[in-house]
């Protein structure tokens, strides 16, 4: 043992150090100072790293939102060309539409006013459109070539402003994927142009026609409906019907009623006819026993028999064409008509005595020496046998006294056969002015369709730089950062981020949706010519454009609804149907109506698809093709 060197001293240097941090009241001072160092240190590393982790994150934000920016630039592009495209095809459709509709009201005489204006309406629209056309493409054409450097400035523009936020100036650089694009061309309505011409040419022969048929159909009604009256439409008026019924007895079943004239034919009248004097020839008796009655009886017979003979004859008939034919004898109603038939000139008449006889029971007949007519009668060739009294006289006013008053089954009869010859000659005519206002209409229609499909196949189509994506890269230089007194952080030198964009459909939101916000105040001369009818035409073909054919037939089936169409010709009705036949058949296809909008994407994808320098950078680094 040293001497001098107490017990308290024979401790260790190790638990001297010891003592300096720790003592029995729980710490010392050098202790607790050397504690909130090494926390404050920590404490302001892990801001620093948590800040640093935070810039980097909002590096690559930056970085997407230029990627974003500059795929923006393409999908309103886009946007820009399926609006240009709606335009001018609802402007070819409308304007065509229009000379569809001006031509099926030309059809109408009470709408050939209005076809005319729509006509017009029409050939302006479509004149409009081509102007459109012109300026849409050049404009199209200038924004597609200038999408490049509006994409760049767009994404540099985010990265300048976004430069505070991220704490350092930063260069951003795109690519559009693919860099070039073919020009865009809006097409000319050549055929649109065609059946302009086509319908003007014959808007002026097609409403003559439709006049002349209007004015024959109109007569040709009055006549069925006169025959309709005089055969059953008068009952229980005198009429045939009426007089069937109370003079031959003749029931329900063979004496039929028409209650309207849309459901009678001549054909009804004729039957009914038919009949009606087979039961007269075979029922007819004298009134009383006196020689005249019984003469005019057996006259009456004669009468009856000649009538059935020729009713017999009688018939309707329509053509394959669409003509008719009627024939409806006219009985003779006087002396002077019934010379010019076979009353007049048959053989049928007893010769006893140098005398013509009424019939065979005429008291004067003592033996039959043969068969004459009335004719040789008036030739003098025999005498008036004077108790009978026949002549030619005789038999005219069997005919007249049945046929002079409204009592008389001949009088209605007589009225049917006049109004059949009235209906067919103006039937006939109806036919055939119909027929020649069909063929012009055809034209027109033709060079329609010729039209449509035209417009059809001139779409408004681009394919744009960007088209396949954008892609992003961020460059700069983050410098040094410190920490505070306690911690001094490194230099954290140059960074690069990347990032890319694609385009995909909003079916949310529609392009078209208010295209025509405001339009129908500045439309201006020529298209306010076709009144609202052209306005509303052209909105609602916008608002069907997405639905193509079916929608366009929907939109012109309600304006042809609102019109007065309806006539006796039924032309108007005719060219309807043909018109929305064409346009049912004319097979458009719906259009992508849907907003393009752009997100973030994986960048290989977009960058297999490019050729510049960030896209192969991204493949080399991917381990993707070039």
């Amino acid at each position: 043992m040293r001497a001098g060197r107490s017990k308290s001293d024979s401790r260790c240097d190790s638990c001297v150090v010891a003592d300096l941090f720790r003592n029995e009241s729980g710490f010392t001072t050098l202790g607790a100072a050397l504690a909130i160092l090494l926390s404050c240190s920590l404490l302001f590393f892990g801001l620093w790293t948590s800040r640093s982790l935070s810039r980097a994150a909002g590096v690559q934000a930056v970085a997407d939102s230029c990627a974003l920016a500059a795929e923006n630039e393409v999908s309103e592009f886009v946007l820009a060309v399926r609006a240009a495209d709606a335009t001018l095809l609802t402007l070819s459709l409308t304007g065509i539409s229009l000379l569809g509709v001006g031509t099926v009201c030309c059809c109408v005489p009470g709408a050939q006013a209005a076809g005319l204006k729509f006509l017009d309406a029409g050939r302006a629209v479509l004149g409009k459109r081509e102007d459109v056309a012109r300026a849409e493409e050049a404009a199209l054409n200038a924004a597609q070539k200038g999408l490049v450097v509006a994409a760049q400035a767009q994404a540099q523009m985010v990265a300048s402003e976004n430069a505070e936020t991220i704490g350092f100036d930063a260069i951003a650089y795109v690519e559009l994927v693919p860099f070039d694009a073919p020009d865009i061309s809006c097409g000319a309505g050549r055929s649109a142009a065609h059946a302009v011409q086509v319908a003007l040419d014959e808007s002026a022969s097609i409403s003559e026609g439709a006049q002349a048929a209007e004015e024959a159909a109109m007569q040709a009604n009055d006549a069925l409906r006169e025959g309709w009256l005089a055969d059953c439409g008068a009952y229980p008026e005198p009429c045939m019907r009426e007089r069937a019924e109370s003079l031959a007895g003749m029931g329900l079943a063979e004496n039929p009623m028409a209650s309207s004239v849309n459901t009678w034919s001549y054909s009804m009248a004729i039957k009914r006819a038919q009949t009606y004097y087979r039961l007269r020839a075979e029922f007819e008796a004298p009134g009383n026993s006196s020689v005249e009655e019984r003469a005019r009886s057996a006259l009456r017979v004669r009468f009856y028999e000649y009538a059935q003979k020729e009713v017999d004859a009688a018939y309707e008939v329509e053509m394959p064409d669409g003509t008719i034919e009627v024939s409806i004898p006219i009985l003779p109603r006087n002396t002077n008509e019934m010379k010019a038939t076979d009353l007049y000139t048959d053989s049928v008449y007893p010769v006893s005595g140098g005398a013509l006889h009424a019939w065979e029971g005429c008291p004067a007949v003592a033996e039959i020496e043969g068969l004459s007519s009335i004719s040789a009668l008036d030739s003098g060739v025999y005498s008036t046998c004077e108790t009978c009294g026949f002549d030619a006289a005789s038999m005219g006013s069997v005919a007249a006294a049945s046929t002079s008053v409204e009592n008389g089954f001949e009088h209605h009869f007589r009225k049917v056969a006049e109004s059949a010859r009235d209906y067919e000659r103006a039937k006939n005519e109806t036919v055939r002015a119909s027929g020649e206002v069909r063929g012009s209409v055809g034209e027109v229609l033709d060079a329609i369709d010729e039209a449509i499909r035209e417009a059809a196949g001139n779409r408004v189509e681009a394919y744009p730089p960007g088209r396949y994506g954008a892609l992003a890269a961020l460059a700069g230089d983050l410098g040094s950062e410190r920490g505070g007194s306690f911690f001094a952080g490194p230099d954290l030198g140059q960074f690069a981020a990347i990032s890319a964009s694609i385009l995909i459909e909003d079916e949310n939101e529609d392009v078209l949706a208010h295209l025509l916000d405001g339009v129908s105040e500045g439309i201006g001369p020529p298209l306010s010519d076709g009144g609202e009818v052209v306005l509303a035409l052209w909105s609602g073909l916008l608002s069907a454009y997405g639905k193509g054919a079916e929608g366009m037939c929907d939109c012109v089936s309600g304006v042809l609804g609102s019109l007065p169409l309806v006539s006796a010709a039924g032309l108007g009705d005719w060219a309807s149907d043909q018109l929305m036949e064409l346009l049912n058949a004319a097979g458009l296809e719906p259009a992508n109506t849907a907003a393009a909008k752009s997100v973030t994407s994986n960048t290989l994808p977009v960058a297999e698809r490019g050729t510049g320098p960030v896209a192969e950078a991204i493949c080399a680094l991917k381990g993707g093709g070039s």
